[in-house]
Formats: structure tokens, C-alpha cells, sequence
């Protein structure tokens, strides 16, 4: 493996353990805020951090696996393992993450929830947001430098590179910082008209 190789894959690596902490950390917030405030919104958020926590397990899976050296059963070698552990980590944020989104916001609209605690939902929202948003912008950083260093657009780049782990947290951070500045609209909209059913909308829309 070349030098220039070796340094994307310890780039994409750092990317994809930043983003793992910062799920993780969200995750165990949200799970703890969601049972506390009763907000539909925070259990449905800490689905979709299960699922991208499991998708940063499994890319930086694949990493570990791709860059094997070749063998007798793989003689070009293991990088098209990338795109399996990705299609893996796609299949587990749709079935966990919509799943149960799906189940806390039907719950929610049959009126099966409790009175949600505004200032705890707002406050680990926050805190959901910020924590995205540093792997966001680490995982743009990298992107845009790879972009650079080609001489293309950075839609150029995500359209013709063949490595998608950087793309995939790329991709979800921005999803997940936007599902939240979503869920907090929803929180927002049952705090000021008192009806649950605003708040339970926001994740179906944030899906």
C-alpha cells in the first residue's frame, strides 16, 4: 500500500472513531433523557444512535478488514470489504433507527406517551447537535481535502470515489444533525400548543 493510501486510511479512521464516540455519547444521553423527560422525540433520537453507532462498529470493520494483505483465497486482495460492511451498516440504520422512530411515533400520536419534560429534551438535543456537528465538520474537512487534492469539486468527489466510509459518516452526520434540529421544532411546537402529536410528526419528518 502506498504512502498516500496508508495516510487516507488513518484519515478515514480518525474520522470514524470521532464519529463512534460521539454516538455512543449521544446515544446513552438520549436513552437516559428520552426515560426521564418521557419525550417521544428523545427515544426515537436514541434509536437512530443505536443504529449510527452500530454503522461507525461496522466501518471501522471494514477498514480493519480491507487492508489485509492478499492471500490464496483473496489474491487481489480485501478492500471491496468496504462496501459490504457499508451495505451492512445502511440495512441496520433502516431497520433500527425507522423502526423504532416508527413504533415511538405512532405511541406518541395515540396518546400512549407521557408529558414530556421541556428543559431536559431542549438541553441533550443541544448537546446531540454539538457533538454531530464536530464529526460533521471532521468528517467535511477531510472530504473537502481529499476533493482538493484531486482537483475536483467536493460533489465531484462523492460522486466518483469509490470509498465510501468517509462519505457514509459524512452523509449521516448531516442527516443526524438535521433529525435533530428537526425533533427540537417538534418538542417546541408541544411545548407552546400542548398537543404530543407535533412532537411525534417531527420524527416521522426527520426519518
Amino acid at each position: 500500500m502506498s504512502d498516500a493510501h496508508e495516510h487516507a486510511d488513518r484519515e478515514s479512521r480518525r474520522t470514524v472513531l470521532i464519529a463512534l464516540a460521539a454516538n455512543a455519547a449521544i446515544m446513552v444521553v438520549k436513552a437516559i433523557g428520552g426515560v426521564v423527560s418521557g419525550s417521544s422525540a428523545l427515544l426515537a433520537e436514541a434509536a437512530h444512535s443505536v443504529a449510527d453507532t452500530a454503522n461507525q462498529v461496522f466501518l471501522l470493520t471494514s477498514l480493519q478488514r480491507s487492508v489485509r494483505e492478499p492471500d490464496d483465497e483473496h489474491p487481489f486482495g480485501y478492500g471491496q470489504e468496504r462496501f459490504l460492511w457499508a451495505f451492512v451498516a445502511a440495512i441496520g440504520i433502516f431497520v433500527a433507527g425507522a423502526g423504532f422512530s416508527l413504533y415511538q411515533g405512532l405511541e406518541a400520536i395515540l396518546g400512549a406517551g407521557e408529558e414530556s419534560e421541556f428543559g431536559i429534551a431542549y438541553a441533550i438535543l443541544a448537546f446531540a447537535i454539538l457533538a454531530e456537528g464536530i464529526s460533521l465538520v471532521r468528517a467535511y474537512r477531510q472530504t473537502s481535502g481529499e476533493a482538493r487534492g484531486k482537483g475536483v469539486s467536493l460533489r465531484g468527489h462523492l460522486q466518483g470515489s469509490r470509498d465510501p466510509t468517509t462519505k457514509t459518516v459524512l452523509f449521516e452526520d448531516t442527516a443526524a444533525v438535521t433529525g435533530n434540529a428537526v425533533a427540537i421544532a417538534g418538542v417546541a411546537l408541544h411545548q407552546i400548543t400542548g398537543n404530543a402529536v407535533f412532537e411525534a410528526s417531527a420524527e416521522f419528518i426527520a426519518d
